[in-house]
């Protein structure tokens, strides 16, 4: 219901804005040297992002404590994917949230 409620100029706005989001997360995070791209070509919402300390597991759990749902570990069902995580910014999300999540993925040992 709610993506026929915005009809298509309002999801085509919705459409930008997570683009717009995703890419601010991406670029934030790719900033930091504990972090690289594990794929490259385009993306919209979701992309993998490579831990280079290999602490996945740790590391969503330490943002999950700070109240983040950071991303997914694809460890589990890309054993060679061990060190990445899939994450996502969506329209929903501000600049601030998408910072504070930043913050707590860089800061995490």
């Amino acid at each position: 219901i709610y993506l026929s409620l915005l009809g298509p100029k309002g999801l085509r706005e919705t459409a930008e804005l997570c683009l717009q989001k995703a890419q601010y997360l991406r670029r934030s995070l790719l900033a930091h040297p504990r972090f690289e791209a594990a794929c490259e070509g385009a993306t919209f919402k979701e992309f993998v992002i490579r831990d280079r300390h290999g602490k996945v597991e740790s590391l969503m759990a330490t943002a999950l404590d700070a109240g983040y749902l950071a991303g997914i570990p694809l460890g589990r069902w890309y054993p060679e994917m061990s060190d990445c995580f899939l994450i996502t910014a969506t329209e929903k999300r501000t600049r601030q949230e998408i910072d504070g999540l930043v913050a707590c993925l860089t800061s995490a040992n």
